[in-house]
């Protein structure tokens, strides 16, 4: 028998002072069977790093040819990939040819590796935006994951700070 997916409510309370959005976000989400907890952490980050009104979840991990956060418009056309982990740099062309605008968010031991084994092909990819997640941050943030997640996130000048439930942590974001 298949094992089911993990449903995390998530509650996070994001201020983006440099873009002025100042929001309570309210979502749930899936955790499929196969996904890290690292991985999990790291959507939800993402989601609020780039947040508008109009960002989703997509299916994710158990459907292989959609990112695991987009927008769309109202025809269908995807406006922003945001994918997480390190995919194949095929699946990036993919993305930024089917998407006005695509941003990555590394993470993981092997991602500065992974960014010099392949910044050659990813370089002429003008609508790619890189950031790499520190792996403290995923790994404190992980020890305080519950099924109910209650964090503060605060975006300025380039640092995240989250706030959970025990611990407070800042962090530069990292464009790579």
């Amino acid at each position: 028998m298949a094992l089911g997916s993990t449903v995390h409510r998530a509650t996070i309370n994001l201020s983006d002072v440099d873009l002025g959005i100042y929001t309570e976000l309210q979502l749930t989400v899936a955790r499929h069977p196969s996904e890290t907890a690292e991985r999990l952490v790291a959507r939800l980050l993402a989601y609020a790093i780039c947040y508008q009104e109009e960002l989703e979840f997509t299916k994710g991990i158990s459907e292989g040819d959609t990112p695991d956060i987009w927008t769309r418009d109202l025809d269908g056309r995807i406006t922003h990939w945001i994918e997480v982990g390190l995919p194949t740099p095929e699946r990036i062309t993919t993305a930024c040819k089917k998407a006005a605008r695509v941003t990555l968010f590394l993470f993981g031991r092997h991602s500065r590796r992974w960014v010099q084994m392949h910044r050659e092909k990813l370089d002429i990819l003008d609508r790619l935006t890189m950031f790499e997640l520190p792996e403290a941050l995923l790994e404190a943030a992980v020890d305080d994951l519950h099924r109910s997640i209650n964090w503060s996130i605060t975006l300025t000048e380039g640092i995240l700070y989250l706030s959970t439930d025990n611990q407070s942590l800042d962090v530069e974001l990292i464009r790579v």
